[in-house]
């Protein structure tokens, strides 16, 4: 047909946006099938939508990437608790019916190696606002085909939720983070003058050296001990350098 267009025009690419409510967060009750614990969480997502992030009893902050959510589903729909005191302890305090305030995120590497994350919110409404607004993230296109420096952000955006009471980035989450290349990594840490494992090595040499009345090499950095092994936020457009990317 002479008027006929691909689809291509016809398909809308909306960029990701991330409501007000999933950017501060809410109260939901974690469960599991394996056991009779339910956990009271505060569940966010990130300004950029990347992930799904929370802090469990220990203090430490669980990530789940929402690139691996396959599907989001609320109310009759979701996955029920099949233990009777399980569902009591879930049910307990809370208003409106508890089938309508269950929500399950289905996630994974692909469609047949997955897992589930089961929530239940204190209102239906709640329920059904963040299961829309998961699945929107989940499948947006833009987000799935996402471009270099979104990727490198990304990675950033991790390690920055994943962080110390004080603030500080942990050196090990960027070792997790880069673990295909610990070499580069550690090189790449050295050239921007921060803390890395090889750097802690030389330390303990250079301080048997002192003990035994022998001059640390000029090299050796004893001020990096003193950061505790973190990764400096504000030294990210440094580490980005060193490995080439972020740049065109």
């Amino acid at each position: 047909m002479a008027g006929a267009q691909p689809g291509v025009h016809a398909l809308q690419l909306k960029p990701v946006c991330v409501s007000d409510s999933l950017k501060k967060g809410i109260k939901f009750v974690k469960w599991d099938d394996d056991s009779t614990i339910v956990t009271p969480i505060i569940l966010r997502t990130d300004p950029q939508g990347f992930f799904f992030y929370w802090t469990d009893q220990n203090k430490e902050t669980e990530l789940l990437d929402l690139s691996l959510v396959k599907d989001a589903r609320c109310g009759r729909h979701a996955k029920a608790p099949k233990d009777p005191k399980l569902r009591e302890l879930l049910d307990v305090g809370n208003i409106g019916r508890l089938e309508q305030r269950m929500i399950t995120v289905v996630y994974g590497p692909d469609l047949v190696n997955i897992s589930h994350l089961n929530l239940v919110a204190f209102q239906e409404e709640v329920a059904k606002e963040w299961t829309n607004e998961v699945f929107s993230l989940a499948t947006n296109l833009l987000a799935q085909n996402m471009s270099r420096d979104a990727f490198l952000e990304k990675a950033y955006t991790k390690l920055k939720l994943q962080v110390t009471p004080e603030g500080r980035i942990p050196l090990k989450n960027i070792y997790r983070l880069f673990s295909a290349d610990r070499k580069r990594v550690e090189t790449a840490l050295e050239a921007c003058s921060l803390p890395s494992s090889r750097v802690e090595k030389a330390n303990k040499a250079a301080k048997s050296e002192q003990s035994c009345g022998k001059a640390p090499p000029k090299h050796f950095h004893l001020h990096f001990i003193k950061q505790n092994k973190m990764f400096e936020s504000a030294c990210y457009c440094f580490f980005v350098r060193c490995f080439g990317i972020g740049t065109m």
